[in-house]
């Protein structure tokens, strides 16, 4: 077992761990809501360093990022665990689902006898770079609650000149997000909804306002690349005041030029009794967040009941002009009208940034 970071020593051999907003208080012998952080004799280990549950060579637009190394590969990993249990998830065999909750379960009781898959820092470096990727993503599974590998991993990647991303529901310290924060390049954030009503339907956690303050001070303080998704689901997030007040607030708080992504529900997992989310719908939001200032809302909606078996609005148009920047189709974008321009001085290590070719509108977009 690896020593964990971030978290308190408190009395009776408790301790109170600051990863994740939970903060769970964790007594001697026992884990805590993510079951990947084990408490022994006062002391806070993690279960899961080294332990990968999934490597897969993605394009970076799937996690998805549209503004961010546009039509790049990016080597993705995951872990085991979660910090919410959101009923809809994709991925649960690896999150708080099977295996991954008998995994976690195992660890805890005898970590040396363990047959899962350990690979050490250095080797995942070694496996991006062969794979010919531009970076690493940090994705399928909670990333945050991970923390103590990500961390060793994303400072190697600095060095090997590898941009790194967090796939995240935001449910991360301040105090995390300061380890992490100089290392990550780019985050997609999961905005879920804006009440805890919502979140509490969705299987997770409730400080929605909490989410939408760390992924503001994530831009600020350390000026990681930042994309937001909500999946809409049909009587769970679907209220349009809801979606008319949390794109107001991304608006005024995060800026316009916040790429959202909006992506379709289809029954899966442990609500297969909801219907697929109306294409009507998401064209409706999609609408209200344009029409409050968001400059660019993208719409996935798979479906095996539509004509096309998707409905997409996908493409980057320029917010001035109203010039077509970048196609796209599936995961295959087409860059047609950006020009770049000197990196940040504030983050010399990311490349430049794409601006319109034909009236030079900042898009938003490292290339």
């Amino acid at each position: 077992m690896k020593p964990a970071i971030l978290y308190q020593k408190l009395a009776a051999k408790k301790v109170r761990c600051h990863v994740c907003l939970r903060r769970c208080l964790i007594a001697d012998g026992k884990t805590g809501f993510c079951l990947t952080r084990l408490n022994k004799n006062g002391k806070l280990y993690t279960l899961i360093y080294g332990f990968v549950s999934a490597t897969e060579v993605d394009p970076i637009e799937k996690k998805p990022l549209y503004h961010f190394y546009p039509g790049s590969r990016v080597f993705s990993i995951s872990s085991w665990g979660c910090n919410f249990r959101c009923f809809h998830c994709l991925n649960d065999w690896c999150s708080w689902g099977e295996p991954a909750t008998s995994h976690l379960k195992n660890l805890a009781r005898s970590p040396r006898s363990s047959r899962l898959t350990r690979i050490e820092p250095e080797a995942i470096i070694k496996m991006a770079k062969a794979s010919n990727s531009a970076g690493l993503a940090f994705t399928y599974q909670e990333p945050s609650i991970w923390l103590e590998y990500t961390l060793e991993v994303a400072k190697l990647a600095k060095k090997a000149n590898l941009y790194t991303v967090y796939v995240t529901n935001g449910y991360a310290t301040k105090e995390q997000l300061d380890l992490i924060g100089p290392y990550l390049d780019a985050q997609n954030v999961d905005f879920k909804g804006w009440s805890k009503k919502s979140l509490l339907k969705f299987g997770a956690g409730t400080n929605y306002k909490e989410i939408a303050e760390n992924t503001q001070y994530a831009i600020k303080k350390h000026q990681i690349h930042t994309e937001l998704t909500t999946l809409i689901v049909p009587t769970v997030n679907d209220d349009f005041e809801e979606m008319n007040t949390m794109t107001k607030w991304i608006v005024k708080n995060l800026g316009a030029k916040t790429p959202w992504h909006i992506s379709r529900f289809s029954p899966a997992g442990k609500r297969l009794d909801l219907p697929p989310t109306p294409i009507e719908t998401l064209k409706k939001i999609a609408q209200i967040g344009r029409k409050n200032g968001l400059q660019f809302v993208y719409v996935w909606a798979p479906g095996y009941d539509l004509p096309n078996g998707i409905y997409y609005e996908s493409d980057t148009i320029c917010p001035k002009c109203h010039s077509l920047a970048i196609r796209r189709r599936a995961w295959n974008p087409e860059i047609l009208g950006v020009i770049s321009k000197p990196s940040l001085p504030s983050k010399p290590s990311l490349p430049s940034s794409g601006f319109c070719s034909k009236c030079g509108e900042d898009l938003n977009l490292t290339l």
